[in-house]
C-alpha cells in the first residue's frame, strides 16, 4: 500500500532527525537557545518509532493472513535474523575499534554486557524489541481475527494504560536494568493499534488530528523542560519515552494522517524502492552522524536550527546511498 511506503520513508527520516537532535539536548545547557532547538525538534519527531511498530501491525495482522506459523517464522528469519546478527557483530566491532583508537578498548565482558542488555549500539534496541514481537505474532493473529473490533480497541487501550504507567514508574523508581526480551510487551498496543487504524473505515477530521499532533508535540517539549528543570534531565526525558502520555496520542494522530495521504512521495516505483531501503538507513545512519560530528559538522558546531536539518539530511543521504549499494551486492543484501 502506498501510504505504508510513504509512512516508512517519512518515519525513517524522522528517526535520523531525532538522533541528530540528541546532542543539543544532552550537551547544551538546559534551557539555552541551543537546547530548546534540539528539544523542540526531538519532541516533534517522537512519533517515528511507534509508527514503525504500527506499520508492522498493519501488515502482519492484516485480515486474510492465513500462512502457518512455520511459514511466518521462515519469512521473518530471512528478513530480520540476518540483519540482527550481522549488525550486532558490526557495531560491537565498531565499539571495540573506537575504544582501541582512544587507548581504552572495551573488554570482552563489556561487549557481552551490551548484548545482554539488548544494545550493542544505542539504536539497535529496536531490533532486539522487534524479534520477540515477531515471535508472538502467530499467537496474536487468531486473537485479532476472532475478536470484535470493540474488544480489540479495549484491549489496546488497556495495554497503553499499563505501558504508560510503567513508563512513568520507570522514571520515579530506581531499577538496575530491564530484560530486553520483555521489551516487546510494552509495544504490543502499538502493534494492535496499527491494525486498528489500517482497517478503520472511518477517517477522523484532519484538522483535529493536526491539533492533537501539534499539541502533543508542544506538551512533550514543554513538559521535558519543566520536569528537567525540577528533577534533572534524566527525569525530564520521560516525555521523550515512546509510551509517554504525550507521545502516544502524537503517534496515533500521525498514523491516521499518514493513512489519509494516498499519493506516493516520489512516484509509485521510486517510493517502493525507497521504502525497501529504510531498514538499511535505520541500521547505518548512526555511523554517518558520528563521522560528521568528528569531522566538525556536528549539531553543536553551529546553530542547531540549521545544523540539525543539515546533519540529518547528510546522514540520511549517506545511509541511503550505502544501503542502495549494499542491496546490489548478492552476499550483503540480506543484511539490510
Amino acid at each position: 500500500m502506498i501510504w505504508l511506503d510513504n509512512s516508512r520513508i517519512l518515519a525513517i527520516f524522522a528517526v535520523v532527525v531525532l538522533h541528530a537532535a540528541v546532542t543539543p539536548v544532552a550537551d547544551a545547557p538546559l534551557g539555552s537557545a541551543y537546547w530548546w532547538a534540539g528539544n523542540v525538534v526531538d519532541a516533534f519527531s517522537r512519533w517515528c518509532v511507534p509508527v514503525f511498530v504500527m506499520i508492522s501491525g498493519a501488515l502482519l495482522l492484516a485480515p486474510g493472513k492465513t500462512e502457518s506459523a512455520g511459514t511466518f517464522y521462515r519469512k521473518r528469519i530471512a528478513r530480520i535474523l540476518v540483519p540482527f546478527l550481522f549488525w550486532s557483530a558490526f557495531y560491537l566491532l565498531w565499539v571495540f575499534v573506537k575504544g582501541r583508537l582512544k587507548g581504552s578498548p572495551p573488554s570482552g565482558a563489556d561487549l557481552l554486557h551490551r548484548l545482554a542488555i539488548g544494545e550493542p549500539y544505542y539504536h539497535l534496541w529496536f531490533l532486539y524489541m522487534l524479534v520477540p514481537l515477531y515471535l508472538v505474532t502467530p499467537l496474536l493473529r487468531p486473537l485479532v481475527a476472532q475478536s470484535p473490533r470493540s474488544r480489540l480497541l479495549k484491549l489496546t487501550l488497556l495495554g497503553f494504560a499499563l505501558a504508560a504507567l510503567n513508563a512513568i514508574l520507570a522514571r520515579i523508581l530506581p531499577r538496575s536494568g530491564t530484560f530486553f526480551p520483555a521489551w516487546f510487551l510494552a509495544y504490543v498496543p502499538y502493534f494492535l493499534l496499527g491494525h486498528l487504524i489500517a482497517t478503520d473505515p472511518r477517517q477522523p477530521p484532519r484538522a483535529a488530528l493536526w491539533i492533537i499532533l501539534i499539541g502533543a508535540g508542544l506538551l512533550t517539549a514543554v513538559g521535558c523542560h519543566a520536569l528537567a528543570s525540577r528533577a534533572g534531565l534524566a527525569t525530564g526525558l520521560y516525555f521523550y519515552d515512546y509510551l509517554s502520555l504525550t507521545v502516544i496520542p502524537m503517534a496515533a494522530s500521525c498514523m491516521y494522517l499518514l493513512k489519509s495521504w494516498r499519493r506516493p512521495l516520489a512516484g509509485a516505483d521510486r517510493t517502493r524502492q525507497l521504502s525497501a531501503l529504510t531498514m538499511g538507513v535505520y541500521l547505518i545512519h548512526p555511523l554517518f552522524i558520528e563521522v560528521l560530528q568528528r569531522a566538525g559538522f556536528g549539531t553543536l558546531d553551529f546553530n542547531p536550527i540549521l545544523s540539525i536539518p543539515a546533519v540529518a539530511a547528510a546522514a540520511f543521504a549517506g545511509a541511503l546511498a550505502v544501503s542502495y549499494l549494499i542491496a546490489r551486492v548478492p552476499l550483503l543484501r540480506r543484511s539490510i
